[in-house]
């Protein structure tokens, strides 16, 4: 073979040795990096939505029956923090009416959440009641003594990687 011909060959043979060394460094780079961790900002069979967890109960209780037994979840009645809010529930209530956590002490008086902050945003409550729950037709009120299902909501668990810009994907926190 001639001494060109050899030097074109051995130098050829290099290039695809180092783009091949480079391939196999960059994917055992890969294999070694941490995988995301799973993400479940909500407790089994709890729904998040907007920064909270949210758990409707088919049970039936009244209203101060129905906040002890999210109280023992670690959550009360549901609060509704916008219009946004409310369509979630609505969406996901079915065709059973839910006690959530809004009440006041006589007609007179305003409406307040289990945490005691005043009713802000301009929800229509129908009825005189003075429990506030969810049916078909959005926020009704009714005596508190009404055996009804529930919907409990908490704030969503934080992961530990929160604090470096994790978004989330498909049940998965990733780090970005």
């Amino acid at each position: 073979m001639k001494p060109e011909a050899r030097l074109a060959c051995q130098v050829t043979m290099a290039v695809l040795f180092t783009a091949l060394l480079v391939t196999a460094v960059t994917f055992a780079a890969q294999a070694f990096q941490p995988r995301p961790q799973p993400c479940f900002r909500c407790p089994f069979d709890w729904i998040g939505y907007r920064g909270k967890c949210y758990y409707f109960l088919d049970a039936e209780g009244n209203w101060t029956s129905s906040q002890d037994n999210c109280s023992a979840l670690g959550a009360s009645l549901a609060m509704l923090d916008s219009v946004e809010d409310l369509s979630f529930a609505m969406r996901y209530k079915g065709i059973s009416e839910y006690w959530i956590g809004l009440s006041r002490e006589d007609e007179e008086q305003p409406w307040k959440w289990v945490n005691d902050s005043h009713l802000a945003h301009r929800f229509q409550i129908r009825s005189g009641g003075l429990c506030a729950y969810l049916n078909d037709s959005g926020l009704s009120s009714s005596r508190c003594s009404t055996e009804r299902s529930w919907v409990c909501n908490k704030p969503e668990l934080r992961s530990p990687s929160e604090g470096n810009a994790t978004r989330r994907a498909q049940n998965l926190c990733i780090s970005s």
